[in-house]
């Protein structure tokens, strides 16, 4: 639910921040488009720049002042004098207008800009006619290629999303169930036994389970530590993933007696096997993992009751029953009576 939220959340403020700009491209691209004002003589396209030649050309005619006219090219370079005066000229001189032609040519006798000297008779470059400004749906072809790119985006970026989502749920409802540890019996589950239990714990492995190793704590009633007992992977068998388990260890810690007490529970292959028995038979003594077949741990002050209550092996490789698929142990833990002659069970 935490991932799920998340997620909407960030793809809330993408899509936000996408529509955000695309709305501002619309509203400053199209609708109030960027407009020049205040700009400069020498910012002016090159036949604007003719026209302003002519123009203060003929203010100099009338008012014959140096410095004033001189004042109009101010901010402008040489080349960029050059360039203006030579379009001026050439292009009245292609109307026929030498009044015009003349004007220019003594301003720029006047200023000292140079002239090319086939500049009154060489024929001008046709002015450009402007192009018509670009219609509404022609502003909006870009936007509409940005909009749509970034939504197919958010789409494919979507649906990968949604594909890793339901990935994680399947991964997750492959997980075996929690086991119930530490369930105590009750009364009359016990009656006639002398004692109460210290512990009864149950524990189920499952083929996947790599890092197996299961441990409970014993303490009396009033919370005293006793010891400790539990079972864990003892060895493999074959290759690949996941590791396939052909027997476990069950073992017994008592602190009063600081040792441990450890049994080997074998599968069939393994049990049948007489090399594999005698390489584990340093980790404790070797019993057939069995249903109805109760085992005792003890040292001497505790003693665990050990039963397998389902034991289900796996199919295929390496060898038939010589892997365990599941396998639920049931632990009993009681103090051990002091008269060895005691029932314990």
């Amino acid at each position: 639910m935490g991932l799920s939220r998340t997620t909407n959340l960030i793809i809330a403020g993408v899509v936000g921040l996408v529509l955000g700009l695309l709305l501002g491209m619309l509203l400053f691209w199209v609708l109030f488009p960027v407009q020049w004002t205040d700009a400069h003589s020498y910012d002016l396209a090159p036949e604007a720049k003719a026209e302003y030649v002519v123009l203060v050309a003929d203010s100099f005619k009338l008012d014959k002042d140096p410095a004033r006219a001189a004042a109009y090219f101010q901010a402008w370079t040489v080349q960029e004098k050059e360039q203006a005066f030579a379009d001026a000229i050439n292009t009245y001189t292609a109307q026929g207008r030498s009044d015009k032609v003349l004007n220019v040519t003594d301003l720029a006798m006047v200023l000292g800009v140079p002239l090319p000297s086939a500049a009154p008779t060489t024929v001008p470059t046709p002015v450009s006619t402007p192009a018509p400004a670009p219609g509404i749906w022609e502003r909006l072809r870009v936007p509409c290629l940005v909009f749509f790119f970034v939504l197919l985006v958010l789409v494919l970026g979507w649906i990968a999303l949604r594909m890793a989502m339901r990935r994680r749920a399947e991964a997750v409802s492959e997980i075996p169930e929690a086991r119930p540890v530490a369930v105590m019996p009750t009364a009359e589950e016990w009656e006639g036994v002398g004692q109460p239990p210290l512990g009864h714990f149950i524990t189920t492995y499952q083929l996947g389970e790599d890092s197996y190793d299961e441990s409970f704590s014993i303490e009396t009633p009033t919370g005293e530590f006793l010891g400790e007992c539990g079972v864990g992977i003892s060895e493999t068998i074959g290759t690949g993933d996941p590791d396939k388990v052909t027997a476990f260890e069950v073992w017994l810690f008592d602190k009063s007696d600081i040792r441990t007490v450890t049994k080997v529970l074998m599968s069939e292959h393994a049990f049948q096997d007489d090399a594999l028995r005698a390489r584990l038979a340093s980790k404790g003594e070797a019993v057939l993992a069995k249903q109805g077949s109760p085992i005792l741990l003890e040292t001497s002050g505790l003693q665990v009751r050990v039963d397998v209550t389902e034991l289900t092996y796996g199919e295929g490789e390496p060898q038939p029953r010589s892997f365990f698929s599941k396998l639920t142990v049931e632990l009993v833990a009681m103090a051990r009576p002091a008269e060895s002659g005691g029932k314990t069970l």
